[in-house]
């Protein structure tokens, strides 16, 4: 019997590890230019204090930058907030742009794929490129069952 069998594997992980374990990977996507900007985990805005310093670390060390997202147009009774991870000043320029006309990738995902899907081609020769995903699948959002209380990813629209 494995461990997975005994016992939730969400039991055993903290919440300050997960987020920085998850902006690691992210920023090394970011810092490699696989993903033109990337969003940390979401996390309560009682979270920042725990979180920010190690993650300025993480983005130090792999030579990228952070905005942090407030959500003012989340209310403030449900508000998740996460870093915006970025190399170039122009991809989080495209972000701000589109907060700027009310979108918000919690609601309007579809807005911010180009920016955040790892199969964007960009750079010199970006136009001849056709990516493919090979297999979709369905997955679980698993920092959903271990940083939020339930109910609380999705966010609702009001």
């Amino acid at each position: 019997m494995s461990l997975s069998d005994t016992i939730d594997a969400s039991d055993l992980i903290d919440r300050k590890s997960y987020i920085l374990g998850m902006i690691t990977a992210f920023a090394e996507c970011v810092a490699n230019e696989c993903k033109k900007i990337a969003l940390s985990p979401p996390f309560y805005p009682e979270d920042y204090d725990i979180v920010v310093s190690g993650a300025e670390k993480i983005a130090d060390d792999q030579g990228i930058l952070l905005w942090y997202e407030e959500n003012p147009d989340i209310p403030e009774s449900r508000r998740l907030n996460w870093f915006v991870l970025y190399k170039f000043s122009d991809m989080l320029d495209e972000y701000r742009k589109l907060r700027n006309q009310g979108y918000n990738p919690a609601w309007h995902f579809s807005k911010f794929s180009d920016l955040l899907s790892y199969g964007t081609a960009w750079g010199d020769g970006a136009d001849a490129v056709v990516t493919k995903m090979r297999q979709p699948k369905k997955t679980k959002d698993t920092f959903a069952r271990v940083l939020l209380k339930p109910g609380d990813w999705p966010i609702r629209i009001e």
